[in-house]
Order: structure tokens, then C-alpha cells, then sequence
């Protein structure tokens, strides 16, 4: 049986990777989504309201794959979020209110990694575009063309998502980050 330390990874492995600690002078709500793109967290009755379940494909540089499951409720302004490892063992719970997140870590979060970036990349996803836009920083945008959406920094890529089926939920999300070489794959998981 894996290690809780060993299961947590592919959750952290993306907030390391975009670069989460945040800067002594950025706002406390700011959330990285990548080194030099801070984001302020959307209050949750800005998005669709959700009650989904998606087992989520973390696929790493050296090709290495993790799976993991996710809860996400978003209705009466709170976002709560459950990742939990494939046999039901809960990793944490996250709860963002208004555009404040709260993390309760069923195992030990390493200090410099941000857990806020789950809900922000759930935010980049799945919430209305000018929602979005409203919330990032000076020198990234968003584009969106179709399907495909793709945040970008100095006119480079530093997320893209690509939506399938119907609106929020979506039955397939792919999210790429080509600077590290990482993908994740959620699929909704039906009743």
C-alpha cells in the first residue's frame, strides 16, 4: 500500500510546479497559477453551481502516471472540494467562501506549497471567462476559442483546457502545462 506522502504528490507536484509561494507584497487572496500569474480566487456565485465527482490523470514529464478522485460542490456561494486517493482515503478538503480559501490537510502540506491553485485551476476551467479575466494579474490573459481555453504570460501558454461535452460539469477536461511537461486528465464520473 502506497504511502499518504507518496499519494499526495500528484496533488502537490502541480502547485510546486506553478511556482505557489506568493511574494511577501501580493495581496493574501493572490493564488499563483504559474511563476509571475497571480490570481484572486472568483467567489464561488460568480461560477456554475456543481455537484460532481471526477477521477483526475496526473501524467508527469517522465511519463509517470497518478490517479486521484475529486468531489467539487459549488452552489450557495461556498466551493468545497475532497480529493481523495482511488480507494476512498480523504487528502484534504478545501472551502472557498467569498475569495477566501481554507485548507484542512488530512496529511501535512509542505509550507511553501499553495493548495489554493486547485480551486483556481477549477476556477480557469469552469468558470465564465470575464470572471476569470477579473481575476488575473498584470501580464496574463485569457483566451478563448471554442473549447479551448489558454492562459498565457507575455503571450506565451502557460495553461490551456480544452472542454468536452456539455457546459460545466464537462464530461473531459485536459489541462496542459507545456512549460513543465504536465497534463491532467479529469473525467466525470457518472452516477
Amino acid at each position: 500500500m502506497p504511502s499518504r506522502r507518496r499519494l499526495l504528490l500528484p496533488l502537490l507536484l502541480p502547485l510546486a510546479l506553478a511556482g505557489c509561494r506568493r511574494p511577501a507584497a501580493e495581496p493574501a487572496a493572490a493564488v499563483y497559477l504559474a511563476p509571475g500569474v497571480p490570481f484572486r480566487l472568483c467567489p464561488p456565485e460568480t461560477g456554475p453551481d456543481l455537484e460532481v465527482t471526477q477521477e483526475v490523470v496526473f501524467t508527469f514529464p517522465d511519463g509517470r502516471r497518478e490517479t486521484t478522485l475529486a468531489t467539487l460542490e459549488n452552489h450557495g456561494g461556498v466551493m468545497e472540494m475532497v480529493a481523495s486517493t482511488p480507494l476512498g482515503q480523504t487528502l484534504f478538503v478545501i472551502r472557498v467562501q467569498g475569495s477566501d480559501a481554507k485548507v484542512d490537510a488530512r496529511i501535512r502540506v509542505p509550507g511553501d506549497l499553495d493548495p489554493r491553485v486547485l480551486p483556481a485551476l477549477v476556477e480557469f476551467a469552469l468558470w465564465p471567462a470575464g470572471a476569470v479575466r477579473a481575476g488575473l494579474g498584470p501580464g496574463a490573459r485569457l483566451a478563448e476559442d471554442g473549447p479551448v481555453r489558454t492562459l498565457l504570460r507575455k503571450d506565451r501558454p502557460v495553461w490551456t483546457v480544452t472542454r468536452e461535452g456539455d457546459a460545466p460539469p464537462y464530461r473531459r477536461l485536459d489541462l496542459d502545462n507545456p512549460g513543465f511537461g504536465l497534463r491532467v486528465r479529469i473525467r466525470t464520473l457518472e452516477d
